[in-house]
């Protein structure tokens, strides 16, 4: 890749954004798109290498400062402006820069399973209900797995209620509140909620505090003074766990222009609108970005990374996500390549499931599946599934992620940076997901992936596909739907 040919677009990118902004009355809206659409390109070339930080960044309080200048008219010319910057500051010494993938690489974060007293710790599958029952509330409780993770140990949990004698519903965090937990030693545990997710999307419940050992079981009291569910962990009685997924890795084959690209459509296709009936599981948690923000500049993006060599001139991609964005009735992305006249098979997928759903398609039956799997680490991020379950027409993905690159999930690196997530099911039926909740710090993430389209309980097996940038990892869980 080019870093010449990159400086040289983005220097160019930028003075053309100054020229559009000096060409009309000054506004603040001008002003903000031109420094989003110049902003974006400059991450772009970051993430795939071909641009040095210190340069992209350079480059961008030179614009910054030209639109400041132009406000108070101290600037009477755009033409010439950055080279004037440059020559009168000197030119920055380019450093060596590590890409996110390496980067994370140096720094990633060992096994990926929890740690207490030196000892790693492996999430166990647990696929155990624990029932909660008062004078006036009937509730169950779906134990999808535990793990010890950094901030302690977790149990990932569904969880139902119903108002006698009224019909059951996903549970509100009230229900646990007179929980409490003990050990096969006798130590007792106050049992709180991560801050992450909502009633439809399940629970992540925290032991604290950290035990010293590795229990052989835990008695979980769910009412004050009431009998407690005794919960076997696999040190217990030499009780063994069948293995749940087959792992592998392989290489990403794409160039890193295809990759960005193909992450896009991931993002598209996981943003279509739901149904009018489909209820938002956001929560709290920010909505999916609305498709016209993912779409727009993408026409700069592309001829950004063509111009720098990290996409192929004859790619595919180019034509491929702009027949996408036509099958989604999306305009102005700017993407000049004519659309192609056929999707990669996991798109065309997807959006075949979603037309289905809208011509009256069944919903998908309410269930969970237990599941605790670790997946092998990429571009510094190490994905950990804890179990799924379906409800309200909607499959959630229980996950936990750790390592130095977590914080990419969050503001708007996620479009680019964070490894996309795909799932094939036993059908042969493609999936993608999307983050519906989130919630951690210190280089771990407790996170809800919503898999849209859902899952159906036909399905016996997935295969969850993430993709990193020189690597992505495969792992193929069986699935035992438990009846909600």
């Amino acid at each position: 890749m080019s870093r010449e040919g990159a400086e040289t677009y983005l220097r160019g990118l930028a003075e053309a954004e100054l020229r559009r902004a000096a060409s009309q009355p000054w506004d603040s809206a001008p002003q903000a798109n031109s420094t989003v659409r110049v902003k974006r390109v400059a991450e772009v070339l970051t993430f795939v290498g071909a641009l040095d930080d210190g340069i992209a960044d350079q480059i961008l309080d030179d614009f910054e400062l030209a639109l400041d200048a132009r406000q108070t008219g101290q600037t009477a010319s755009v033409r010439g402006w950055f080279s004037q910057r440059a020559a009168g500051r000197g030119r920055l010494a380019r450093r060596v820069s590590v890409p996110p993938a390496a980067a994370g690489r140096l720094a990633a974060a060992g096994s990926g399973t929890g740690t207490a007293a030196g000892r790693t710790h492996a999430p166990v599958p647990l696929r155990q209900i624990v029932r909660v029952c008062d004078a006036d509330v009937d509730g169950e409780v779906y134990l999808l797995s535990y793990a010890r993770v950094a901030s302690g140990p977790q149990f990932s949990v569904f969880a139902r209620i119903r108002q006698l004698p009224g019909p059951w519903e996903p549970s509100g965090p009230r229900l646990f509140d007179p929980f409490t937990a003990t050990d096969d030693q006798g130590t007792s545990y106050q049992v709180t909620i991560r801050d992450i997710g909502s009633p439809v999307l399940g629970w992540t419940l925290m032991l604290r505090p950290d035990p010293p050992h590795d229990p052989q079981w835990l008695d979980l009291a769910t009412t004050a003074g009431g009998p407690a569910a005794r919960i076997i962990l696999p040190a217990a009685g030499g009780k063994t766990w069948p293995p749940a997924a087959d792992v592998t890795v392989s290489q990403t084959a794409p160039s890193p222009g295809e990759r960005l690209l193909s992450t896009i459509a991931a993002r598209l296709l996981a943003a279509v609108p739901p149904l009018p009936n489909d209820p938002w599981l956001y929560g709290t948690a920010p909505r999916p970005r609305a498709l016209p923000s993912i779409t727009d500049g993408l026409g700069d993006l592309i001829a950004a990374l063509q111009h720098c060599g990290a996409l192929p001139p004859l790619s595919p991609v180019p034509g491929q996500l702009a027949a996408l964005c036509a099958r989604l009735n999306l305009s102005g992305h700017g993407i000049t390549t004519p659309p192609a006249r056929d999707l990669p098979d996991p798109w065309l997928s997807v959006l075949t499931q979603y037309h289905h759903r809208e011509t009256g398609a069944a919903p998908v039956r309410d269930g969970c599946a237990a599941a605790a799997v670790v997946l092998p680490e990429l571009d510094g991020i190490q994905l950990t599934i804890l179990g799924l379950h379906n409800c309200a027409d909607s499959s959630i993905l229980h996950m936990h992620a750790t390592g130095p690159a977590c914080h990419t999930a969050y503001g708007p690196n996620e479009l680019y940076s964070w490894p996309p997530i795909w799932i094939c099911d036993s059908g042969r039926r493609w999936h993608v997901t999307r983050t519906s909740g989130r919630s951690g710090m210190n280089d771990e993430i407790a996170l809800r992936l919503e898999i849209v389209p859902p899952l159906s309980r036909t399905t016996t097996s997935i295969q969850v596909q993430a993709i990193g940038q020189s690597t992505q990892a495969h792992a193929r869980i069986l699935l035992r739907w438990q009846s909600l």
